[in-house]
């Protein structure tokens, strides 16, 4: 029995002296610990976040969400009126869904495509790009508004506009947050184009409201301000916002 115990205890021995080995069997072993402690602590806050998900869903009902399979999912593509809008009096506002959108992105000049395909990804089947046309500045000629999922997010619906200035398109605005364009007056040191409005999320409680006119053959940013809690959390304010965003939420923030 020594002579079967002696090789073993000599090994004990030589592991339990400060070698190399040594260190690299206690960073092993460390690491080993590590990862188990890690795939531990992974399926616990998996399962609950299932468990969360679960009783969320049971309240509310299942989000309908994007659904690949169809493009027609209202979450998600913009609501299109049936006719072109006009302003009529300095007191209209014409809303982002008021204007009339198709699927004609095929229909564009070859030089405008590229424009907007540099802001959506190449992933983005043509028919997924929805295009609306309206005139910006009453000059006969229509400029091209461009939405498409991809250019939205948490803070809101995303929108390119693009402006043919002299034979050669050119993008004039980017934004996230859904808009509307009034007709009541433009800043001083400003071109006559409309005013457009749009509110974009930046937190949880984080909303500005911002005022943009056209300077320099471009949208600039005119004003932008904070939208006060009071009012960003009254029924009518969280109407508004949801309905230009087209949101399937509750509440804005």
């Amino acid at each position: 029995m020594k002579k079967l115990l002696s090789p073993l205890s000599k090994k004990i021995r030589s592991l339990t002296k400060k070698t190399p080995q040594r260190k690299y069997l206690i960073i092993i072993g460390a690491l080993i610990t590590a990862l188990s402690f890690s795939a531990y602590f992974y399926r616990e806050v998996k399962l609950e976040n299932d468990w969360l998900w679960g009783k969320l869903h049971e309240k509310l009902g299942f989000h309908l969400g994007y659904n690949p399979k169809s493009h027609n999912n209202s979450c998600f593509n913009i609501p299109s009126g049936s006719v072109r809008p006009v302003f009529v009096n300095r007191e209209d506002e014409i809303k982002a869904t008021d204007l009339v959108w198709r699927e004609d992105y095929k229909k564009l000049p070859v030089a405008a495509k590229k424009l907007i395909r540099k802001e959506i990804p190449s992933g983005i089947e043509d028919y997924e790009i929805s295009v609306a046309f309206f005139d910006l500045n009453n000059d006969g000629v229509d400029e091209v508004f461009i939405n498409n999922r991809s250019m939205g997010g948490s803070g809101g619906q995303g929108f390119l506009i693009l402006e043919n200035q002299k034979g050669k398109w050119k993008q004039i605005a980017l934004f996230t947050g859904s808009f509307i364009m009034i007709n009541r007056w433009v800043p001083e040191g400003y071109d006559g184009y409309h005013i457009i409005v749009y509110w974009f999320r930046g937190g949880a409680a984080d909303t500005d409201q911002v005022v943009m006119a056209y300077k320099n053959h471009e949208y600039k940013d005119y004003s932008v301000t904070p939208v006060p809690l009071n009012v960003l959390y009254s029924d009518s304010f969280q109407k508004m916002i949801l309905d230009l965003n087209w949101m399937c939420w509750d509440t804005w923030n």
